[in-house]
């Protein structure tokens, strides 16, 4: 079983070494072979004849073949050694391999690191704890600061019997490393888009349940009244109960229940239950643009590629991003898109030989990308080719005509070849079609460090932004028009069910109001939970009792004996059932107490909170809501799993459980104290 492991993991570690490409070592000795500089008179600049000159600027990149090569040998001998239980040396191989990736320069591996956590797991089991610390710390050296890494180290320790304090020790340093990881990379805050989602759509579904509950027999109690005064009081009660019940007779698109019984229980609920019911309906016609707007949100933090993407368009040079970079590029052969960032990457570090090949493929696989022709003129111009660089500039702009940064980088370049007439007519232009860019440019890029500054064309945050929330492919950047967007757009987010359904019910709520303004709808006793409306409540104003009530608490001129004893009854009963109902409800959903009792905004903040808890951490619940109602949302499924599946940290729980925990005293606390009052 040992060896079978140890073959598998050998295996892993290979096909990912073999797959990707390493960029690491620098050589200054290259010669890079580009075209040869013409003289500022000549006429034809388009030309690229190969030169033999060695270019002193010009570096070469990493040797990616040897970089593989030497790394798999260490990692085979490695396991070798430790199969045939000689730990010294594979020990010493594992120093071997620290060694080797920190001169390369290569400082994160994850991948070999997540096959040595699997490896660990596999010695853990075995008993074999040596063995598994030793793996740990390999890992470690592969992967630095990685929280599976110390909770491994924690749960190895525990098991070998090292004590509470190591172990512990161990776990508080994987608990910290987790949080701060989830800050630095906003992976929370990118999540909470998608939590805060889910969470408006069960606030706002429990919100019409308990409104349901609190107001449906005021509700049966004016249809009933309604239908006995045009004749049909035969029908008065099944009518009642029908006017409640209806989306659930019609059950073909039962889902506008919730809207459904916010607009009929409007008029009913106190000012704040109105106010919070109105903002409800408004938040869940946006909620279909904002959850495709959070899915792009979250990908901006749980999606590797585009992680990766903002990475490489953001940094400078860097041998990891080298090695993600290339990943993407051989994972997708056709989008020009990682090509252009990988050669962004290559220029920054001036390894001109690579950028400029990466460039041209960019070019090959989609000639109308004009930001590779202008970045591929740059590249001639801090070779001093700056006819080259002119020429490529002019085919940017047969391309993309109203590019102010191609004729900005060559009016550089003309100025610097002495085509001074050449470079004020390219400056004019660029400032006819847009003089705030032009004068950003010439401050910003013209005369730094002493010299002219040629301005990349480059990917912004702002559109890897865009195409993700949009859902749009990234490489549409490299399109040689711009892409036409408009508030039209967002706009058509609201065409889809959900939202039109929220602004009927919404329309529905100004509409009951404004055409039963003035007439006052039905209401509960206090005391024994009666309904009763003008037509047969007292003539005696300012009391929310029945009339019974009323003459029992308010007038005191008594009643029958036997009525009063069935109304104490019924009035004990009442009180009985709604203490028990809200303690219940609150047992389980803190808030509900306060949302039965009519204090939306109180019980709608500890709901909320609640089910922030639940969503956030711990996911694997939505699976199974969704299930349960039919639903194909599948918002359990965005949230990527820990891989491997070994030694999991999640960051989430450090801050749900404790949140958690304090909801669910401050709404149950309330309640023992309401009992004491």
């Amino acid at each position: 079983m040992k060896v079978r492991r140890g073959f598998v993991l050998a295996i892993a570690v290979a096909a990912f070494v073999a797959a990707r490409g390493v960029a690491v070592g620098a050589a200054d000795t290259g010669v890079i072979r580009l075209a040869e500089p013409k003289a500022p008179s000549s006429q034809d600049d388009s030309a690229e004849r190969p030169a033999a000159d060695p270019m002193a600027d010009a570096r070469r990149g990493f040797d990616v073949q040897a970089f593989d090569g030497r790394l798999l040998g260490l990692w085979f001998q490695r396991k070798a050694y430790a199969r045939q239980g000689r730990d010294q040396d594979a020990a010493h191989q594992s120093e071997m391999i620290r060694d080797f990736v920190a001169e390369e320069g290569v400082r994160r591996l994850d991948v070999p690191a997540g096959a040595l956590l699997l490896e660990s797991d596999g010695w853990l089991k075995e008993g074999n704890y040596d063995r598994a610390l030793a793996t740990l710390s390999l890992a470690e050296a592969l992967d630095p600061g990685r929280p599976q890494i110390a909770l491994g180290r924690a749960r190895v320790l525990w098991a070998s019997g090292a004590g509470i304090f190591a172990a512990g020790t161990e776990a508080i340093k994987a608990l910290r490393a987790s949080a701060t990881i989830a800050a630095r990379d906003l992976t929370l805050v990118h999540e909470s888009a998608l939590v805060g989602v889910a969470v408006l759509l069960g606030f706002i579904a429990l919100f019409a349940v308990f409104q349901l509950l609190r107001h449906q027999v005021a509700l049966r109690h004016d249809v009933e009244e309604w239908l006995a005064s045009n004749g049909k009081e035969t029908w008065a009660k099944a009518g009642g109960w029908a006017v409640l019940l209806a989306p659930l007779i019609f059950w073909v698109g039962a889902g506008w229940a919730v809207f459904y019984w916010i607009a009929a229980t409007y008029r009913y609920g106190r000012r704040g239950e109105k106010a919070m019911g109105a903002l409800l309906l408004v938040a869940a016609a946006l909620v279909v643009p904002a959850y495709r707007f959070s899915v792009g949100l979250y990908g901006l933090a749980a999606d590797p590629t585009v992680r990766t993407t903002i990475e490489a368009a953001n940094g400078g040079y860097d041998p990891d991003r080298i090695v993600k970079l290339r990943e993407l590029v051989d994972s997708h052969p056709g989008d020009p898109m990682y090509r252009f960032l990988l050669a962004g990457l290559y220029k920054n570090g001036r390894y001109f030989e690579e950028s400029f090949q990466e460039y041209k493929r960019v070019l090959e696989a989609a000639p109308s990308t004009y930001q590779a022709r202008i970045n591929l003129g740059n590249i001639y111009f801090l070779l001093g080719q700056y006819g080259e660089a002119i020429s490529n500039y002019r085919k940017a702009l047969d391309i993309r005509p109203d590019s102010v940064l191609a004729y900005y980088d060559m009016y550089l370049a003309q100025s610097e070849s002495f085509k001074l007439r050449e470079a004020g007519e390219s400056l004019t232009k660029a400032r006819a079609i847009d003089p705030e860019e032009s004068n950003r440019l010439l401050t910003g890029g013209s005369r730094a460090e002493g010299g002219a500054k040629v301005v990349d064309a480059a990917i912004d945050f702002g559109s890897i932004w865009r195409a993700t929330v949009e859902g749009r492919h990234l490489r549409e950047w490299l399109d040689a028009g711009p892409v036409a967007r408009s508030w039209r757009n967002l706009a058509r987010g609201l065409l889809n069910p959900i939202s039109l359904a929220a602004l009927l019910a919404l329309v529905a709520c100004v509409g009951i109001a404004g055409v039963l303004h003035g007439r006052q709808p039905a209401q509960r006793c206090l005391r024994c939970g009666r309904p009763f409306c003008a037509a047969c409540a007292s003539a005696r104003e300012g009391h929310t009792y029945c009339n019974q009530c009323v003459h029992l608490f308010v007038l005191g001129d008594g009643l029958a004996p036997e009525t009063k004893s069935m109304k104490l009854y019924e009035i004990e009963r009442h009180e009985r059932w709604n203490r028990r109902g809200r303690r219940a409800a609150s047992v389980v959903l803190p808030g509900a107490r306060q949302l039965m009792a009519g204090h939306a905004w109180a019980g709608g903040g500890l709901v909320i909170l609640w089910l922030m808890v639940w969503v956030g951490g711990f996911p694997s619940v939505l699976g199974v809501l969704e299930r349960g109602l039919g639903l194909g949302i599948h918002l359990a499924e965005l949230r990527p799993e820990t891989v491997p599946g070994v030694f999991a940290v999640d960051a989430a729980l450090l801050f749900a459980v404790p949140l958690g925990v304090l909801v669910w005293l401050a709404g149950n606390v309330t309640i023992r104290r309401a009992r004491g009052a």
